[in-house]
């Protein structure tokens, strides 16, 4: 039982990193990670364009964050001040990532920059969130 657990961890962790990979590589070939190509690509949308792209991200996203944010509680390994810290950071990155667009879109050149360090900054916060939970699961598991 617990070789099908760990399985189904390492598989699941697999799942999360090849999504978080597929979120940047479509990143960078549908916008660029260049400040100049992430500011003509949201400065010429449309605000219902941005909304149609924001909120559904914001819903689904946020669900994916909760549920993670969750499951740290449960690590004991971490002090209640880094968990705190990691929940701040990834929702204030989460935040940022998903403003800046809006900010941009009404010609805000810094937001650029912002939304650059947000997504590549939530990205990895939320990969090494899940590693540190399937370090322990896996620990647990032996």
């Amino acid at each position: 039982m617990h070789r099908l657990l760990r399985l189904l961890a390492l598989v699941f962790v697999a799942l999360v990193l090849l999504q978080a990979f597929m979120g940047g590589i479509l990143f960078y070939k549908i916008i660029g990670f260049g400040a100049d190509q992430i500011f003509t690509y949201y400065h010429d949308k449309s605000f219902h364009g941005l909304l149609e792209v924001i909120l559904p991200h914001t819903l689904f996203i946020g669900i994916a964050l909760m549920s993670t944010l969750h499951f740290l509680a449960f690590i004991e390994t971490l002090t209640d001040k880094m968990k705190k810290t990691a929940t701040h950071l990834l929702f204030t990155l989460f935040i940022l990532d998903q403003t800046s667009p809006i900010l941009i879109l009404l010609g805000m050149h810094l937001f650029t920059y912002v939304k650059m360090v947000a997504f590549i900054g939530f990205e990895l916060g939320l990969g090494w969130v899940w590693a540190l939970i399937f370090k322990q699961t896996l620990k647990e598991l032996k």
